[in-house]
């Protein structure tokens, strides 16, 4: 029996999203599931696996930038119902951007996305963030350890991290710090890492 949650999820057709999606299907843990993204599906490069879930009757997509604060509004509208919980992977994670680019993308997209949860008061706003944040040492990171972003994108998954509480109690929400994510269909995680460490390796050049 599937568990009665309607589920958000912003940028799901995203590496990471995508998965989301296949697993909550797979495992029954919701009646909808409502993927928005600026890429549809069918221009996502999905698997297989991935497609039969997207395929899948409880799953909706929406296509839509939610930069624009009013296509935010839109997708949290149903006329079937409140949606339970909102997992936000949209976020520009492009590296080598300009600064407005990352400034629109993470930080002005985000607290969109938080603004629009705080006023439909869900069960959970699920933020994901970067450990990017973290020094880049090689100490074991925590939750209460130090953060020195060390890429731009992580400043500005900061920035959106800091002005998250002042939306205070209307937005209940939690913020994920994934370390690299990698699997089949991993485009910019762990796989072109190995890839271009294996070059370096050949040319005899330290990997910079």
């Amino acid at each position: 029996m599937a568990m009665n949650y309607r589920v958000l999820i912003l940028g799901g057709t995203g590496f990471i999203g995508r998965n989301l999606v296949d697993y909550i299907v797979r495992n029954n843990l919701a009646v909808k599931i409502r993927v928005v993204d600026k890429v549809p599906p069918q221009m996502a490069w999905l698997n297989s696996k991935h497609s039969e879930s997207f395929a899948n009757p409880i799953v909706e997509f929406k296509h839509s930038n939610l930069i624009h604060i009013s296509s935010v509004e839109k997708a949290f509208c149903d006329e079937d119902g409140q949606f339970d919980f909102v997992i936000n992977f949209a976020a520009e994670t492009k590296y080598g951007q300009t600064e407005p680019v990352y400034k629109e993308g993470i930080e002005r997209l985000s607290l969109n996305c938080a603004e629009v949860a705080s006023r439909h008061r869900l069960k959970k706003f699920v933020e994901i963030s970067t450990a990017q944040l973290y020094a880049g040492d090689k100490r074991l990171a925590s939750e209460d350890s130090h953060l020195d972003p060390w890429t731009n994108l992580a400043r500005h998954k900061l920035e959106v991290e800091k002005n998250l509480a002042s939306f205070g109690p209307d937005l209940n929400y939690v913020i994920v710090r994934p370390a690299i994510v990698y699997g089949l269909g991993d485009r910019t995680g762990l796989t072109p890492r190995i890839i271009i460490g294996s070059i370096y390796r050949y040319i005899r050049q330290k990997m910079q």
